[in-house]
């Protein structure tokens, strides 16, 4: 996986702007004509590295259906707008939108047995500033989520994301895009595995991504280099959450060699080191190596796959040394203009979230996304996740099944109502659960 995969679910969300668990339905969708999973000019925000997340939690931040985003067809690292600007003299556009919505959700906490069922209310401002000066272009992007329950107050939560990025063109054939950020999120209980809590453990994290490409669009060879780094530490319930807080730091390289007038093979070397500021046993240093294919064969079929090596080493050799097969890919079939399919599958080794010396995460998914009249669309979605805890003994299987339909109500309107449903199975009983989500809202624009 990319750098920014690799970084589980602490790049994923910068991504996505998604927090793991808040458990409403939703169901990621890749961009009209990305490859997906290719890390860098390939990946998609909110699918790279969170497809298995979304598998089992999926999040009230609603990135992906539901949502009115597009982006520049050039923009690297740069934010999707939605709507219509504002203008400034100056040249800055400023775009902003609103969710807001209601819902249900009958296991909060995600138990086997006993779990707080609730009703809830969230809003969703999506603020973004943008400046275009000499080819280049330049985002200042605010997201924020305030969702409340109303059965159980604990939680609660306030999320907020902040990023500055630019996409700088230095020439025809080299380019460069970066991004500083910070996040202060939570994650919902039940989403990991630490000790039980009564409320969601929240953290913050400052952020920045640079990546570096060279080589034209046209070009037989293409480079690109990536590096990426995140800072996350816990604000509460340090006593379980503070072997937790970390330090990531990754790099990678990919090489893409044109084979055909619309294929490209390609090789990626990545590494990411994990430092645990308090539990020194789960510093890791992760390396990957993958060879793929990138196609956009037809005007109905798109997609990329690679496969590779993984490896996880540990600073404490009693964990081990972790290695096996890891693969990402996505396609995308459009047999009609107005409805696609997107099937995605990945193999990865995580990091720990207190139990077990690292995870082994396969997920799959399948998204149906139908456009039954102008104002009128739909999606559906089927995922599967396995993890396998090493040194623990357990296995979780977890199935999600979720639909959306979204009505446009004018030019600056946006009605939906989704449904999810989230089972866990594991060889562990006590860590089963099910889970109904129901979620209405309405989304505008300027």
């Amino acid at each position: 996986m990319s750098a920014q995969a690799q970084s589980s679910n602490d790049a994923a969300t910068k991504a996505s702007g998604a927090a793991d668990g808040a458990n409403t339905p939703t169901a990621p969708s890749a961009p009209a004509g990305d490859a997906g999973f290719m890390g860098g000019l390939f990946s998609a925000p909110g699918t790279t590295g969170s497809m298995s997340q979304l598998a089992a939690t999926p999040s009230y931040e609603l990135t992906g259906i539901g949502r009115r985003d597009r982006g520049s067809d050039t923009s690297i690292l740069t934010a999707p707008v939605n709507g219509l600007p504002v203008r400034f003299d100056n040249g800055i556009f400023v775009y902003a939108s609103a969710l807001a919505g209601f819902g249900h959700n009958s296991n909060v906490n995600g138990v086997s047995s006993g779990g707080v069922s609730s009703n809830l209310y969230s809003l969703q401002p999506d603020i973004v500033g943008e400046l275009k000066t000499r080819g280049d272009r330049y985002t200042l992007r605010y997201q924020g989520n305030y969702t409340k329950y109303t059965a159980s107050s604990a939680d609660n939560f306030n999320h907020h994301n902040f990023d500055l990025a630019g996409d700088n063109y230095l020439s025809s054939r080299s380019s460069v895009g970066w991004d500083v950020g910070y996040i202060e999120t939570s994650d919902a209980r039940g989403t990991t595995n630490t000790a039980t809590t009564s409320t969601p453990n929240r953290w913050n994290a400052p952020t920045a991504r640079v990546l570096y490409a060279y080589g034209s669009k046209e070009a037989q060879g293409r480079i690109e280099v990536e590096g990426n780094y995140i800072s996350k530490r816990y604000q509460n319930n340090l006593s379980v959450t503070s072997a937790l807080n970390q330090d990531k730091t990754g790099v990678a390289g990919r090489f893409f060699y044109r084979v055909a007038p619309r294929t490209s093979m390609m090789v990626e070397l990545n590494q990411v080191h994990a430092d645990y500021v308090n539990n020194t046993g789960y510093t890791n240093n992760d390396r990957r190596i993958y060879l793929g294919v990138v196609w956009d064969a037809t005007a109905k079929t798109s997609g990329a796959f690679k496969i590779g090596s993984a490896q996880k080493t540990f600073s404490d050799g009693g964990f081990g040394k972790a290695t096996g097969t890891a693969w990402e890919g996505a396609v995308k079939w459009s047999p009609l203009t107005y409805s696609n399919f997107e099937f995605i599958s990945n193999r990865t080794l995580a990091d720990s979230t207190g139990l077990g010396n690292y995870l082994i995460n396969t997920g799959n998914l399948v998204n149906w996304n139908h456009k039954w009249r102008s104002n009128l669309t739909s999606t559906a979605s089927l995922g599967t996740l396995k993890t396998e805890y090493d040194g623990a003994g357990r296995t979780d299987n977890v199935d999600n099944a979720s639909i959306g339909v979204f009505y446009e109500v004018g030019r600056n309107w946006r009605a939906g109502a989704q449904w999810a449903y989230t089972k866990r199975k594991s060889n562990q009983a006590n860590f089963e659960f099910n889970r109904n989500s129901t979620f209405f809202s309405l989304q505008g624009t300027l």
